[in-house]
């Protein structure tokens, strides 16, 4: 992949910050301000993976179309959950993820965790959340995360040469 075909993005220039196509801003606070892993991020994981891969940044607050990096006082139990939800074929279809992808990232003296989705090979689609394609496979269009059809699913399915049925009675 050449460098153009992912735009770079700078976390640093709080006036412009902005979600896109590739860019998801999650807030992972949780309710103590300690840190939560968001329930989205998993469909914007599946989305990106489907789609053209993209950047989820964890500690990002939205209020109103701004965003203001709020970071994460502790983002080392997030990252462990990650990596357990990952590796947990319940939870999400394929760990697509390489040990780079995941990091801490420090910006004006806050801790953030950046994730870098890869797009995924057709012959892998549909990456998903939970253990039906159905209702767990997202794709990205602009800056939203969207639920799959049924016959989209089935489409990434034919193109990767996986038969659903077969593979839901086996589970």
């Amino acid at each position: 992949m050449s460098a153009d075909y992912y735009p770079t993005f700078a976390l640093d220039d709080i006036a412009n910050l902005h979600e896109s196509a590739q860019v998801e801003f999650k807030l992972a606070g949780g309710r103590d301000g300690n840190g939560m892993l968001p329930e989205g991020m998993w469909e914007s994981y599946s989305a990106f993976a489907n789609t053209l891969g993209g950047e989820i940044i964890l500690g990002v607050k939205e209020q109103q179309g701004e965003f203001t990096i709020e970071g994460i006082i502790n983002p080392m139990p997030m990252l462990s959950e990650i990596w357990a939800i990952l590796h947990d074929p319940k939870k999400i279809s394929h760990n697509i993820l390489a040990p780079t992808d995941v990091q801490i990232i420090e910006i004006m003296a806050k801790k953030l965790i950046r994730i870098h989705v890869p797009c995924v090979d057709v012959k892998l689609r549909p990456i998903y959340v939970g253990t039906d394609p159905y209702s767990g496979t997202y794709f990205r269009v602009g800056d939203a995360d969207m639920h799959a059809s049924r016959e989209q699913v089935e489409q990434m399915s034919l193109k990767a040469g996986i038969d659903l049925k077969l593979k839901q009675l086996k589970q």
